[in-house]
This record gives structure tokens, C-alpha cells and sequence, in this order.
């Protein structure tokens, strides 16, 4: 039996990350995959393949919207959405070759099958199809990394009509209406893809506001770009029933007041959330302790109740985001190997919607501060105030940045405009080092540039004044 100082099960960005810093500090490491490839939910059916089209049809949007403004013609202007498919197909390959390199550089052996525990240092590897038992191996700590799912109604299956984000980014061809249950990020940015490429989307949301666990300005100004580009968005509805047959699919709902719709589609995306995949793993065989809807339950340090097992990612709940599990696994290695990381603080992992304007956000939301009674000041920037913003054609959004009344330290940052994915990690540094608004003011930022903005919203914020407003 082969032995090891930790076993990863699931090669997710959480997983193959954590195996990674493992080997780098010296443990003998293994991981644990029940799919031919490996990058998990992100990298072969989730973020890399989205953006991979979200970027395509980006470009042709684009094309056939603004670049006339810059003088750029087409005569035929057309889409191959068979070779953006190829296209998305060709980079996850290779990023998937690109984590067998570092699997082999870093010199972790990687197990095919289904993990199962059979004792607290015990695993057994079974066939995925057959969960035949292959072999066992032996660890002294093992992270259990093997992330989530898609949710669907108990009373539905995916498969013909009814397609969850997996069957979405696989489709054969751009269907004429498609109907999305869910108005959150996976709902917003396949929505947005399928849109540009010509598609009807109409967004079902059983919350008052799309986005709804971000901020308040976010939803409402995200919900107006979006309408502007033609997708229709239904909020506070609540879905009675859905029939399907060959040729479409009708989603009957009620709103507040009784009133009742139907819509129909060729397609149902749901995109109602993720449940944690603990199937054929074997938690119960050693008494790992999990909530009601069964993520596994933590303490600080990602130890579940046998101290030896942790877990990370979307197996734990909270945010579903690749770089949280990251993080986290990052954070369980260095525990484990007698290091001190700092305490992980969930409210500074920023989050980020690709839709175009981008959307990110990290800290708090201004309802939150509300409801901790906090006293906070405001600064909005417009992004059409800014000469980047004018040069490259994107006017929309703005950089909302709130603020302590009294010490003026920065408590959260929300940002709808182009580029805002990799702007809000200057968010990100200044809050973990506790930055006033009136820092980031004092700060030279470059002209002319998007960030700009985040210099006028702090001055906003801290003297409620703006130099360009």
C-alpha cells in the first residue's frame, strides 16, 4: 500500500493548488481525480470555457455594435459558433496539460477513480464506472476538495430541455430563445454570451433584484445595461411548474399578486446554485459532520471533526468562487505543515461577474453596513466622467466606494465598467491593510486610466468633493 503525507481528492483549483504547496513543503502528496482530465467544475465546464466565450462574443458584439464609431466597417460581418466552441475546447485542453505538467514538475502522483474513505487513513480508489475497488493508499492528512454541482428541482432532470451550465457551454448550435431561471452570476454572464450571439434571454428571478446578494447598486445598474441590450429580466417570481417536450419548454410562474405567465423557450437554463458533491466518498464510514444541506462543516484551520481530514472550497459553502478555494487550500497546507498563516477573511474575497460592463465587489454591501448600524460615508465616481472611459467606448458604470464616518477606513468597494475584474484588487490590497478612503486619494494613480476612478471616488467619499465632477 502506498503511503502518503497527504492526499488532495479532487483536482480543482482548490485541489491541484493545495497539492502544489504541499509538495513544495516538502510532504509526499497524491491527488485524487474521478475525471479523465483535471482542473475540475472551473476549468473544463465552468470559468475558463465561460470567458472563453464570453470573450468571443464579446468581439462580435462589439463589431457588429461599436466599432463602426471607430471607423472600422465589415461588409459580411458573420460568426463560426462551431469554432468558437473548437476555440474554447482548445484552451481547456491545454490548460488541462498544463496541470499534468505541474502535477509531474512538482512530482505528485495523480489517481484516477472515485476517492472513498474506508478509516481515517485509509482511502480507497474505485473505477468511476463500475466503483470497482482498484487499490488502496494510506495518508497522514487529507483535504477533500471535490466541489459542487448544479442544483435542479427535485421534480426535474437535466438532459433534453432542461440544461444546467454544463449543457450550456456545450450546445451545438445558438438557440432562438432561452429561458433562465436564476439571476446570478452563472444566469447573467450565459445569458450575456448567448444574447450577443443572437439568442431572445429572458432572466426569471424569485428575488426583487438580479445579483441580489451584492450591492444594491450593482443589481439596479447592472439590471438597466443589461435591459439596453435587449435581455428581459422578470424579478420577484416564483416558479409554479415547467413541461418540457421535444421541441421546447414552457416555465409557468406567479408573481406576488397571484398574477400568473408562462414563457416559453427552446431552452430552461437553471441557475438556481450549486450542492456540494459528496457522493461515493465515504464520509459517513468515518463520521465527517456535515450541515443540513451538506457542505462539510470546518472549524478555522479547514479541519472538519477528525482533525486529520480537511476540506475546502464550494464543499464547505459560502462563496462558490475558484480563488476562495485557492485560498483555502493554500491556508490548509501551511496548517498542516506547522506554518501561521493569518485567519482567511472571507469579506475581502472579491468577487466578479463578466458580463460587459464587468461587475466586482469586495467588503461589505451598503445594506450591510445598514444593518450594523455602522455611521459611512459614499463616494460614486461615474465612469463616463473618465477619459479612458471615453477613448475606449465603455461610458457605463461607475466605482461606488463606502467608507467608516469616523476613521475613515475603506469597508467595501462595488464597481460596474470595463476592466472592473482586475481594478477591484486594489480594493482588495487597501482593505487588508486597513486603508483610508484619503489614502487611496493621496495616491498618484496614472492618466489616463480606469483607476482613476477609485482615486475620485475616495475623494468623494472622505470630503465629498471630485475633481472631475
Amino acid at each position: 500500500m502506498n503511503i502518503y503525507d497527504l492526499i488532495v481528492i479532487g483536482s480543482g483549483p482548490g485541489g491541484y493548488v493545495s497539492a502544489i504547496r504541499a509538495s513544495q513543503l516538502g510532504l509526499r502528496t497524491a491527488i485524487i481525480e474521478k475525471y479523465q482530465r483535471l482542473g475540475g467544475t472551473c476549468l473544463n465546464v465552468g470559468c475558463i470555457p465561460s470567458k472563453s466565450l464570453l470573450n468571443s462574443s464579446k468581439y462580435f458584439s462589439l463589431a457588429k455594435n461599436d466599432y463602426s464609431s471607430h471607423g472600422i466597417f465589415f461588409e459580411k460581418l458573420f460568426f463560426d459558433f462551431q469554432k468558437m466552441m473548437n476555440r474554447k475546447n482548445e484552451i481547456v485542453k491545454n490548460m488541462n496539460n498544463g496541470i499534468k505538467y505541474l502535477m509531474k514538475k512538482n512530482k505528485i502522483d495523480v489517481y484516477e477513480g472515485i476517492g472513498s474513505f474506508e478509516t481515517n487513513n485509509i482511502l480507497s480508489i474505485k473505477e468511476r464506472k463500475s466503483l470497482k475497488k482498484k487499490q488502496k493508499i494510506q495518508f497522514k492528512y487529507c483535504i477533500i476538495s471535490t466541489g459542487s454541482k448544479p442544483l435542479c428541482f427535485s421534480y426535474l432532470n437535466f438532459g433534453n430541455k432542461i440544461i444546467s451550465s454544463t449543457e450550456a457551454l456545450s450546445l451545438n448550435e445558438v438557440p432562438e430563445k432561452i429561458i433562465i431561471i436564476g439571476g446570478g452570476i452563472i444566469g447573467l454572464e450565459l445569458g450575456s454570451i448567448f444574447n450577443r450571439l443572437g439568442s431572445q434571454i429572458t432572466i426569471i428571478e424569485s428575488a426583487d433584484e438580479i445579483i441580489s446578494n451584492m450591492d444594491d447598486s450593482l443589481s439596479k445598474g447592472i439590471k438597466r445595461i443589461l435591459e439596453k441590450s435587449s435581455i428581459q429580466i422578470e424579478t420577484s417570481l416564483s416558479i409554479t411548474h415547467v413541461l418540457e417536450n421535444t421541441k421546447e419548454v414552457s416555465i409557468f410562474v406567479k408573481s406576488k399578486s397571484g398574477k400568473k405567465m408562462k414563457f416559453i423557450g427552446d431552452y430552461c437554463l437553471l441557475s438556481i446554485g450549486r450542492t456540494p458533491y459528496t457522493k461515493n466518498i465515504g464520509l459517513e464510514n468515518i463520521g465527517i459532520k456535515r450541515d443540513k444541506k451538506g457542505f462539510i462543516l470546518v472549524n478555522d484551520f479547514l479541519q472538519s471533526n477528525i482533525k486529520n481530514i480537511y476540506a475546502i472550497g464550494d464543499v464547505i459553502g459560502g462563496k462558490m468562487l475558484a480563488h476562495k478555494a485557492e485560498e483555502e487550500g493554500l491556508h490548509a497546507v501551511e496548517h498542516i505543515t506547522g506554518q501561521k498563516p493569518n485567519k482567511l477573511n472571507y469579506n475581502l474575497i472579491p468577487s466578479v461577474i463578466y458580463t460587459h460592463p464587468e461587475i466586482a465587489s469586495v467588503g461589505y454591501s451598503e445594506n450591510q453596513i445598514k444593518k450594523e448600524k455602522i455611521e459611512y460615508n459614499v463616494g460614486i465616481f461615474p465612469m463616463k466622467a473618465l477619459g479612458r472611459s471615453r477613448v475606449s467606448g465603455c461610458i457605463e458604470g461607475f466605482l461606488k466606494m463606502i467608507s467608516h464616518k469616523k476613521t475613515d477606513e475603506i469597508l467595501g468597494v462595488h464597481i460596474i465598467g470595463d476592466h472592473a475584474s482586475d481594478m477591484i484588487m486594489e480594493a482588495s490590497v487597501a482593505m487588508e491593510f486597513r486603508s483610508s478612503s484619503e489614502d487611496i486619494y493621496r495616491i498618484c494613480h496614472p492618466h489616463p486610466t480606469f483607476s482613476e476612478s477609485f482615486k475620485e471616488a475616495a475623494l468623494l467619499s472622505f470630503e465629498n468633493k471630485s475633481i472631475h465632477i
